[in-house]
């Protein structure tokens, strides 16, 4: 019995020392969840004192490098989900029939992280004010939100459908505002319900190749722009699409699924800079007959950037969250600009609204048509700094008394007399930018709110000094 135990024992320990072992010979170099693997770490620090952070990083970096890595992961995942049908990772959900969803838009289609109508209109109310910007810069916009993949094809989510409290989805709640405020808005929510053929890949979060052209066709409709609509083009099938979902779970071993293939010709440039469409920052340049373009967007515009690039004579594609609009704007002078938001970041627009200097009221009565001005700040916990996102602009920032505001109230700030149409951010907060040099201190700041759900407060004011 000994003896068996020793010998069970050294088997043991020989297996779990392979991995270590064998990273020798082969080591893992490459990650499949779309980071960094972490770095060797040093003995100490740069100023020659001891690293006493060593054996964390050592940990760090030994978890993301040992041998055999993927193909550990590759056969947890297979075991998991063939026989308790589960996905061995917390960021990706195994459905039916082989489909895969990110789990970061479950509460979306729960329903249970339904936001306020008051955080609705928030949304559109931000939006509208980029869209006046923008337009006021003489340039055609849209705005354009791809669907969750769950939200289109639930009936391929596993168990939790049982779970639906509301099947109102945020997106639905604020397509309509979107309309009433004449937001130039391409749906593509409707545009891929309306087809019966399913669009996106099964173990990817995106759409495949033939949803990418609905899409960018939905887009240059709505801008009424002259597009190639390539339905006349060649189209193939190939079966060798890893999905992003798909290496989260499998590494590099999963089974591959068919994609669509378009032949279509480019006709564009892309800028010395580039390296792949997952830039954050991507120029083009080519012979399109529709000026200049500026485009904000997401993993969705992945494979939208060869299509619309095609189109315009230079393209400009950032992938930043919180856009810095006027910035752009002043710099490429575009013709077309385009903000594409995936419907579970819809939230970031109240989060993380875009920078441009805040938009001025001509006159009080401009600012207040037929509205009693109300000057509410108790409570609020205004706060004006530099921006930390550009630090050629100063940020004003508050929250005012939960439930004394409507649905549908704006806020306006005053700075030493003049009226700025500010963001909405959260329930009822605001924000707002304003550029350094139009900002003269000592600034007299207070909160206008139109519409009081309950009677003002008393009036007060913020002195601020100055702003480092």
């Amino acid at each position: 019995m000994k003896k068996f135990l020793i010998v069970f024992i050294t088997i043991c320990i020989s297996v779990l020392a392979v991995p270590l072992v064998a990273m020798i010979f082969r080591p893992t170099t490459e990650s499949t969840d779309n980071r960094k693997l972490a770095q060797f770490p040093a003995v100490t620090k740069p100023d020659g004192s001891l690293n006493v952070a060593f054996f964390s990083g050592f940990d760090s970096w030994f978890s993301d490098h040992f041998a055999f890595r993927n193909e550990l992961i590759y056969a947890d995942a297979n075991i998991q989900n063939d026989v308790f049908k589960v996905s061995n990772v917390d960021n990706v959900i195994s459905g039916r029939d082989g489909w895969l969803f990110y789990t970061s838009t479950l509460k979306d289609y729960l329903g249970t992280d339904r936001m306020s109508d008051r955080e609705i209109y928030n949304i559109a109310h931000n939006i509208s004010i980029a869209y006046d910007y923008v337009k006021d810069k003489g340039c055609k916009f849209v705005l354009t939100v791809p669907a969750n993949k769950n939200t289109l094809y639930g009936e391929y989510v596993p168990y939790y459908d049982s779970y639906i409290v509301d099947n109102v989805h945020n997106i639905d709640a604020l397509t309509p505002l979107l309309n009433d405020m004449q937001i130039p808005y391409a749906d593509l929510v409707k545009s891929f319900k309306d087809e019966e053929e399913i669009l996106y890949l099964k173990t990817d979060s995106h759409w495949n190749n033939k949803g990418a052209v609905l899409a960018y066709n939905n887009i240059m409709d709505t801008l009424e722009l002259p597009h190639d609509d390539y339905s006349s083009v060649n189209v193939t099938m190939r079966a060798d699409e890893a999905g992003d979902l798909s290496k989260m779970m499998y590494t590099f071993y999963g089974q591959k699924e068919p994609n669509y293939y378009y032949d279509i010709q480019q006709r564009f440039e892309y800028s010395d800079a580039f390296k792949s469409v997952e830039d954050g920052r991507i120029e083009t340049n080519g012979t399109g007959q529709n000026g200049d373009l500026l485009m904000f967007r997401d993993s969705f515009g992945n494979t939208l950037i060869p299509l619309i690039a095609n189109e315009f004579a230079n393209g400009r594609f950032s992938r930043e969250a919180a856009y810095s609009l006027e910035k752009y704007i002043e710099e490429s002078r575009p013709d077309v600009v385009v903000f594409e938001k995936v419907e579970r970041n819809i939230g970031e627009f109240i989060k993380m609204p875009p920078v441009i200097a805040a938009p001025v009221y001509d006159s009080e009565d401009e600012a207040f048509p037929d509205i009693a001005i109300v000057n509410d700040t108790e409570g609020s916990n205004m706060v004006m700094k530099t921006l930390e996102l550009d630090s050629d602009y100063y940020e004003i920032s508050g929250e005012l008394v939960k439930g004394r505001i409507k649905t549908d109230s704006d806020i306006i700030i005053n700075v030493n007399g003049t009226y700025y149409k500010a963001y909405h951010t959260g329930e009822c907060g605001y924000s707002l930018y304003l550029k350094k040099e139009d900002v003269t201190f000592p600034a007299v700041v207070y909160v206008n709110v139109t519409g009081m759900a309950t009677n003002p407060l008393e009036k007060k004011t913020f002195l601020i000094d100055n702003v480092q």
